[in-house]
């Protein structure tokens, strides 16, 4: 039972990560966010895999890790795009689907093969996402073609989904610090290596000019998201993760929505967490 209460700690921190990018987004280009969110994480995590002192254990490592690193680089500029071209409501709906990608994806990566209870743990809680992000009409369905940033925010979530089945992948083959050093690292040479092909250095400075406490917690939330994932993946399927993840995420929306923006709480709201928490129970149970 240990992994669950780590899965539901990174949830946690995910979802604080999802609201401080969204305050960011327009602030400063996807790329250049993207690029200070990977390479800010590197001092903490590196101290973490410092202080750990377990590193790769076998060359098998490196194969997902690197797909992981090239698809996680990726996700963080495309979701920042997809941020800036569309309304939050007409987008992030779409990454209610990442754990149905992840439980797809960990079949042949993992062999991981989710059970009734696993199933319908899932589809309860992705069903609840889609009630409370969007009201299931014909307009919503049709923002896939109609809206621009609808297809940056699909593939946003099968990148989450296929590089959190890779990370399982490499995880055997090294320690969660070191795998989460790497792969920040690696996603952030990726990165860099685009902004310098492009050149689009110009770009970096404009991330300083965006407020500084929202940076610290940019930096904070991913930190620790990232650390209890890789601990948790060690003993939670990844599909159960990734639901984890979205559960917490739109209820955390909720909560944060309420505290700060005064959003009231409406009856399609509750619905949808009461949907969501018995999705998240029976997962705690399979």
């Amino acid at each position: 039972m240990m992994g669950f209460p780590l899965g539901v700690a990174s949830a946690l921190c995910w979802a604080g990560l999802d609201v401080v990018r969204k305050a960011l987004a327009g602030k400063a280009s996807p790329t250049a966010l993207a690029v200070f969110l990977l390479v800010g994480q590197l001092p903490f995590l590196g101290a973490w895999a410092a202080f750990d002192q377990t590193w790769i254990t076998d060359v098998r490592y490196w194969p997902p890790a690197v797909a992981s690193m090239a698809m996680n680089a990726l996700a963080n500029v495309l979701f920042m795009r997809s941020v800036q071209l569309s309304p939050l409501s007409r987008t992030v709906p779409f990454l209610s689907l990442t754990p149905v990608f992840s439980a797809l994806a960990a079949i042949p990566l993992l062999g991981e093969v989710p059970g009734p209870m696993h199933w319908a743990g899932i589809s309860l809680v992705v069903v609840g996402a889609l009630v409370l992000n969007s009201d299931l009409s014909d307009k919503w369905w049709r923002s896939v073609t109609h809206e621009k940033g609808a297809p940056f925010m699909i593939a946003v979530a099968v990148l989450w989904a296929l590089s959190t089945a890779l990370d399982k992948r490499a995880l055997p083959h090294a320690s969660p610090a070191s795998h989460a050093f790497l792969l920040s690292g690696g996603g952030a040479v990726f990165l860099v290596a685009w902004v310098l092909l492009t050149r689009k250095q110009g770009e970096l400075g404009q991330v300083f000019q965006a407020p500084k406490g929202l940076l610290a917690g940019l930096i904070g939330f991913a930190v620790a998201a990232l650390a209890l994932q890789m601990v948790a993946l060690q003993w939670l399927w990844v599909a159960v993760l990734e639901t984890l993840k979205r559960a917490f995420g739109v209820l955390g929306s909720v909560l944060l929505g309420r505290l700060f923006f005064e959003e009231p709480i409406t009856g399609r709201k509750v619905a949808a967490a009461l949907l969501m928490v018995a999705g998240t129970s029976l997962l705690a149970l399979a």
